[in-house]
């Protein structure tokens, strides 16, 4: 039984993820992704013919997409994904954690470590193919689930070569909490941990801060979870968050990434702790915001984690202009072959 896995879109840059799986006679799209900035392309959807569509999670680069797609596609995902599609658009329940069947093909899900609802998937065909979404070995709020064995390997590597642990991440952050800033967030993922993190540091260093509706919202929601899809232990201080009063007008804010200028903050200075649109890349070289990380992706020792877990005899970097140095990196001594090619025939 052969597979054909061609990468629309994802291979060689941060772009919108659209991967396209063929077995058994079936066509599946996992995840149908939006521009992340205006210009970029998303001509991965002309003349699409696929049989349903499975969404990881609801970033923009992931399910921005889907109001190209014909609304009598079958789509796939999480309830909590589902929250972020077009008004009215139709879904099918995709497992939070657990298995079922998409057009006759086996589908496994599991926690990927990135943000609210979000899920990697394995497709139970010819030896297994592992699609990673957007994951995070590091999160303090999402549990990452191990995989079963896949001999296709399809890796978030939006990071590159990048591989600074986090917690010296947030040591770098936390030196730069002294004078009034704005964290501008995605909701459903950073935000969260963000938040909790939050509370911690400026009581130490007796400083206000404060979150915005949305970001209040999103912790909410993940506090309505059952207990198994977020990290034990921070129940009590995340309620204790929401419970607190605070300052109109805090030191600190941490916001939902809303394309914030730094004139739209004229009393505080953004810091920006994830993907820099070109826009955004200019203003951190005129000096007229900061960036420092805070790793919701997998650094590389990771991606090198997940093909050992894995067993993966075949791996191919997303997300990333670093795909062939990425790709050395991950090689094994027992002849890991990597693809780097957009379209790739397994038989």
């Amino acid at each position: 039984m052969s597979v054909r896995i061609e990468v629309l879109s994802g291979l060689g840059d941060k772009a919108p993820a659209a991967i396209l799986v063929e077995a058994e006679g079936r066509r599946l799209l996992l995840d149908a992704g939006g521009a992340l900035h205006p210009g970029q392309s998303m001509a991965w959807s002309d003349g699409l013919d696929v049989d349903a569509v499975l969404i990881s999670h609801d970033h923009i680069d992931h399910i921005g997409g889907v109001s190209a797609l014909p609304a009598e596609l079958p789509l796939y995902c999480t309830a909590e994904v589902a929250m972020s599609l077009p008004r009215g658009r139709e879904w099918r329940a995709l497992p939070a954690r657990g298995q079922c069947r998409i057009r006759g093909i086996p589908v496994t899900t599991g926690q990927a470590g990135h943000s609210l609802g979000g899920i990697w998937m394995h497709l139970g065909v010819d030896g297994g193919v592992f699609y990673s979404g957007d994951a995070c070995l590091e999160s303090l709020l999402f549990p990452f689930d191990d995989p079963p064995p896949a001999r296709v390997a399809l890796l978030d590597a939006s990071y590159g070569l990048y591989d600074t642990p986090q917690v010296q991440c947030r040591e770098t952050i936390a030196q730069r909490l002294t004078e009034p800033r704005v964290l501008p967030v995605p909701v459903s993922g950073r935000a969260l941990e963000m938040a909790l993190w939050l509370d911690e540091q400026t009581e130490w260093l007796g400083v206000t801060w404060n979150l915005d509706d949305a970001c209040r919202e999103s912790l909410e929601a993940l506090l309505t979870l059952p207990r198994s899809l977020r990290r034990g232990g921070h129940d009590a201080a995340i309620r204790r968050l929401l419970d607190a009063s605070r300052a109109d007008s805090p030191m600190l804010w941490l916001v939902e990434d809303r394309d914030d200028d730094p004139e739209d903050w004229p009393e505080h200075r953004l810091l920006h702790t994830g993907y820099l649109t070109p826009r955004r890349q200019r203003q951190r070289t005129a000096g007229e915001v900061d960036w420092q990380r805070w790793n919701v992706h997998l650094r590389l020792a990771h991606m090198r984690t997940m093909v050992n877990r894995l067993r993966a005899a075949r791996a191919t970097p997303l997300f990333t202009a670093e795909v062939r140095d990425v790709s050395e990196s991950l090689k094994r001594p027992r002849s890991l072959a990597l693809s780097e090619e957009g379209s790739d025939a397994v038989g």
